[in-house]
């Protein structure tokens, strides 16, 4: 994927896109069948106050990630009897290995790609396969073309407009500040 994209997405339609359970709102709060109100992630959300909707996403902003954790302590809804359940968390877009130094500035940019063809060569993406997966979701993203001097951006996505779901790999760093 390229460097930019477009992620205005609520969380219920996220959820959608990876195929978690949704349950439809009834006018009034409660959850129910059919009477408006629309709908809502039947799945934990995690950290979703930091998402910020945006038409230009780039490394480093946080994005909502469909992926499967822990059982949260209270959570009663489905899951795997491993005590897994899929969450939708979000996420800083762009990989800071968990190996990075504490004090080290984190470049989102550096890795923000993991190329199918060459993910199994490079250590920092191969060791996140087994246990790191996630999805994301956004709506399209953005190709620049040369013509000449100028570059000119293209919006690639779905004509239908429903999103583009790739997969990713994550993994968690912690800084000097915790």
């Amino acid at each position: 994927m390229c460097g930019r994209a477009r992620c205005t997405l609520s969380p219920s339609q996220a959820a959608r896109a990876f195929g978690f359970p949704t349950t439809t709102l009834v006018a009034g709060g409660g959850t129910g069948g059919g009477c408006g109100g629309g709908d809502a992630p039947a799945v934990p959300l995690l950290r979703m106050d930091r998402y910020r909707p945006s038409y230009n996403v780039s490394p480093g902003t946080y994005l909502p990630v469909g992926t499967v954790r822990a059982r949260p302590a209270g959570y009663d809804g489905g899951g795997d009897m491993d005590g897994e359940v899929s969450v939708i968390q979000c996420m800083k877009w762009g990989l800071v290995p968990s190996f990075t130094g504490k004090k080290e500035k984190p470049d989102h940019f550096r890795m923000f790609n993991a190329r199918s063809e060459s993910i199994k060569e490079k250590a920092s993406f191969r060791r996140l396969i087994p246990n790191n997966r996630c999805l994301v979701a956004v709506e399209g993203f953005y190709e620049w073309k040369k013509d000449g001097p100028k570059k000119m951006p293209y919006y690639i996505h779905f004509q239908d407009q429903r999103p583009l779901v790739f997969a990713a790999l994550f993994d968690t760093w912690t800084n000097s500040e915790g």
